[in-house]
This record gives C-alpha cells, structure tokens and sequence, in this order.
C-alpha cells in the first residue's frame, strides 16, 4: 500500500522552522493522513529533535481502517547525523517496510564522507559517493531550506546500495486547504524513470516552510499526504 517513491517515502513530510541562513530546522512533530485513489488508508508521524549537536529525524506510517485488515502495512524511516551550520548531514539511515506479504529493509552507514556501507533485503553493500550525499528522508529538509534561500534544487541521495541524482523544478505558487488550515505554497516537483514516477509538493511559508501536501503518481495511481496536525518543540 504504501511505497517508497524513489526516496520519497509516502510516511510523511517535514518542516522547515526558520530561514536564516545559518539557523538549523527546529525540532518539531506533524501529522498527515494518506490517501490512495482518494480513500484513506493510513496516518503518518513525522518528528525531528536533536540531542547536542546531533538530530534524530523520525517518519512512521501506519494502515488505518480496512487497509490496516487487507494489509497491515508499517512504514518506519529514519535518519540520525550532525549538524553542519544550517544543513543535517546523514550518518546512519534506516528505512523499513512491513506488510502481510512482504517486508524491505535498507540500512546504511557513512563510515566517511565519501563511503557507504550498508545492508538491502539481506544483500550487503558498499558504495563511494561524492562528498555532501544524503539519504532520502533528509533530502526533503534540504530541498525547504534551498527553495527559501532560492539555492538550486540538486542533490546527490544515496539508497538501496546505488547513487541518485535528485533534480527539482519549481512550478510557482499554488494555494492549498487542508485540514489545519489554507496556505499559499511554493509547488516543487521531481520526475523519475522517464516521467513514470512523479512526486509533487506544497509548501507554505507562513508554515514555517513546511511541506503541507505531497502527491506521488506512479502509473496513474495516485497517493496523498496532507497535513492534519503541526507543532513546534
């Protein structure tokens, strides 16, 4: 029921707190519900807190409703590093998916900068990446942050032991109702494999640049997140 989305993981979205440039995000926790073919089938948690000069960034997914009988899908992501001035480096990524029929596990390390090393589905892993290659979940901090500063929209992204170069459009200003209120957004989008994988998302400066919607379309099927809840730590 749920997919990873080539990085984009339909397990939540993310916030950014503050546009200074040297300001890191501030710690926080939002909830989202998703929907699939405009029936929903799940709720997310998304929260990122630090610990000194290190954060934790935590996204869980769960099957609600008749989804949770049909399938019991579980949704688990999350990325643990530093901070480095205004950005959240990766050190250690976990992305985990169970359901009745199946469950995917990726875990990785940075044992350097420059070096992975990690374990898909049972199989292990190495793999050199340019210096400043992130994971999946982090990716979305960074792309809030580079879209207020008006940075370009590129990033190396490391997952299931390969290098993805992640390049983003801006589409302009959309507004947005969802149930914790309406936002004007910034419209950000990315394609994958030839425009068969398209994510798309919406996000709200008057929000603290956070990420009030995202739609994923994969072969016409269409899956939505969208803010139910917010607040600052």
């Amino acid at each position: 029921m749920f997919k990873h989305a080539g990085g984009f993981v339909l397990a939540g979205l993310l916030s950014f707190t503050s546009l200074q440039a040297e300001a890191a995000l501030n710690a926080y926790q939002a909830s989202y519900s998703v929907s699939h073919s405009g029936l929903t089938v799940g709720d997310t948690t998304v929260s990122l807190s630090y610990s000194n000069n290190s954060y934790t960034f935590l996204k869980q997914t769960k099957a609600n409703g008749m989804a949770a009988l049909l399938s019991g899908d579980t949704l688990t992501e999350r990325s643990i590093g530093i901070k480095q001035g205004n950005k959240l480096q990766t050190q250690q990524y976990l992305y985990q998916h169970k359901s009745r029929r199946k469950s995917k596990t990726d875990q990785y390390s940075f044992t350097k900068p420059t070096q992975v090393t990690g374990n898909f589905n049972g199989q292990d892993y190495s793999l050199n990446v340019p210096n400043g290659t992130i994971d999946p979940a982090v990716v979305e901090l960074w792309v809030r942050e580079d879209l207020a500063a008006n940075r370009p929209l590129k990033y190396n992204v490391t997952e299931r032991g390969k290098l993805k170069n992640y390049q983003f459009q801006r589409l302009g200003k959309e507004t947005v109702k969802t149930p914790f209120g309406t936002y004007q957004c910034e419209k950000v989008q990315i394609n994958r494999d030839n425009g068969e994988r398209q994510t798309t998302l919406w996000i709200a400066p008057e929000l603290n640049q956070l990420t009030v919607k995202m739609q994923h379309n994969e072969d016409g099927s269409v899956t939505e997140v969208i803010l139910t809840k917010y607040q600052a730590k």
